[in-house]
């Protein structure tokens, strides 16, 4: 329904639209969306709870519900162009939405909880099995998330190793990507115009690597400095403008050129808002777009200085 918004708004330009659904946005983020991505704290009505109500061992998370999260935030990228959707995008992407699947694909989560005392396990298939064949049908369309394309310019969105063919207005451009992401920062591309020519590159910046690993302000770094990450065009430092969470590189591409990033990937500990009651005196894990999860393990700190 929230997708159904956005394209009406983006259609008619309606600002009522707009302003309801950037209201909405605002709300889930700032309010209800867990550290995975997942949405939809309680399971009675398989929907929202009151703001920052987000228990982690009752938490319903429907796999549904996270590809609906990224259907949503892809079509408010392409209505404001802003990163900060593709931040909370790729956050369900390799949290919220891919733990709705085993590793061989063979069984499913229809919610999917934070914690557990062995209760959850995830099933072949449900009565009501709207979610693997969800899983089915949006896996196949990743690719179609990676780029897109405004006025001259091309926008690097996701980091997967890929090639692409891209028309950007009367010029075809290839981009070959090399990356190991999101086990690996260092990302490469080989750009391809078949005619040279002068336009953008906007490379997203992820919000992982700021003082904040969503936007909203729900969840920040216990420590929260923000990582150095490096943008070179041929091994030369590129000239890049960053502007609404994009390194813009201008400048005329011809074959044969490459783009190299380094995105540094420390591991960090996450606090949530001191209003999320189920998570006082806890933490999360995180290391790029990556949230862990411990089994059964206990950490024991003998020595610190500071305990998060």
């Amino acid at each position: 329904m929230y997708s159904g918004m956005a394209d009406v708004a983006a259609l008619t330009g309606d600002k009522a639209y707009i302003h309801a659904i950037d209201t909405i946005w605002h709300d889930v983020v700032d309010h209800k969306l867990y550290l995975t991505g997942g949405i939809g704290a309680e399971g009675g009505h398989e929907g929202f709870g009151p703001d920052y109500s987000l228990p982690n061992m009752s938490a319903y998370n429907e796999t549904c519900a996270s590809i609906g999260n990224i259907y949503w935030n892809y079509r408010l990228f392409l209505l404001h162009g802003d990163s900060k959707y593709y931040d909370v995008l790729e956050q369900v992407l390799y949290n919220g939405m891919i733990s709705g699947v085993s590793a061989k694909g063979d069984r499913f989560f229809y919610p999917n909880p934070l914690e557990s005392m062995g209760q959850h396990a995830r099933s072949e298939w449900f009565g009501c099995a709207c979610c693997p064949s969800n899983v089915c049908r949006f896996i196949p369309s990743v690719p179609g998330y990676m780029y897109a394309t405004g006025k001259d310019r091309i926008y690097v969105n996701l980091y997967i190793q890929s090639n692409a063919d891209i028309n950007l207005g009367k010029n075809k451009v290839k981009l070959a990507q090399h990356t190991a992401y999101p086990w690996n920062g260092k990302i490469e591309f080989d750009v391809d115009p078949a005619k040279a020519a002068t336009f953008d590159v906007a490379v997203r910046v992820p919000a992982w690597l700021s003082d904040a690993p969503l936007p909203g302000g729900l969840y920040n770094y216990a420590t929260p400095e923000k990582k150095a990450y490096t943008i070179s065009v041929n091994g030369k430092k590129a000239d890049v403008k960053v502007e609404n969470g994009y390194a813009i590189i201008k400048r005329s591409w011809k074959k044969g050129d490459k783009i190299s990033v380094d995105f540094p990937m420390d591991v960090r500990y996450v606090k949530a808002d001191d209003k999320v009651k189920a998570d006082l005196n806890k933490a999360a894990l995180q290391r790029g777009p990556i949230v862990y999860c411990s089994n059964g393990l206990t950490i024991t700190i003998s020595k610190c200085v500071t305990c998060y």
